[in-house]
């Protein structure tokens, strides 16, 4: 979906869309680790994506918020969940390279920040075309919610790191393998 530059003007203009919109369900999709499907009826996705957009001279200013749920895999049990994220956000674009944040040859930080933030400390992406790409603004915030190691549960187990057993699902045999003919052989093979 894109909003074209000379669409724009000081007044705000409120766009708002759902899971009815097919970019919104691309952009979720290509950000997800497992996408999940139930069984045996899958669950209808619900996604909220609301922007607010406005043009102020050569700058466009933008405060979005969106409520979604993608799929992630635990990082301790490796299985698939669902994740609920909920955010706002503001981000700037121009295209105009003279006020860009690029142009003063910094680059590669991060284009937008949390809501909370003032105007000031907002750095300027610079736009190549005469649109904003909708869906790269919700990817990149949707980057930004998900956490650095996901969990599928606060007190989630994990799996064993000798047999692999899921300890949320069964509890580890472990200990009947040790002093067996077979955890004997493995134990010398380790030490080797």
């Amino acid at each position: 979906m894109r909003i074209y530059l000379h669409e724009l003007s000081e007044t705000e203009k409120d766009l708002h869309y759902s899971e009815k919109d097919l970019w919104i369900c691309e952009a979720v999709r290509s950000t997800e680790e497992s996408p999940i499907t139930d069984t045996p009826a899958p669950k209808k996705q619900h996604y909220l994506v609301d922007f607010t957009v406005r043009s102020l001279q050569e700058v466009v200013h933008m405060k979005g918020h969106f409520e979604i749920e993608i799929g992630l895999v635990c990082s301790r049990c490796a299985n698939p969940f669902r994740h609920k994220l909920v955010s706002s956000f503001e981000a700037m674009f121009t295209r105009e390279k003279s006020l860009s944040y690029e142009a003063s040859g910094n680059v590669g930080v991060a284009h937008s920040e949390p809501t909370g933030a003032e105007g000031t400390d907002l750095e300027m992406e610079l736009l190549e075309k005469d649109y904003i790409e909708l869906g790269d603004v919700l990817k990149e915030q949707i980057y930004l919610q998900i956490p650095v190691q996901p969990l599928c549960k606060e007190d989630c187990k994990g799996v064993c790191p000798v047999c692999g057993q899921d300890k949320n699902t069964h509890p580890c045999q472990c200990h009947r393998i040790q002093n067996t003919v077979l955890g004997n052989a493995l134990k010398r093979f380790i030490k080797r």
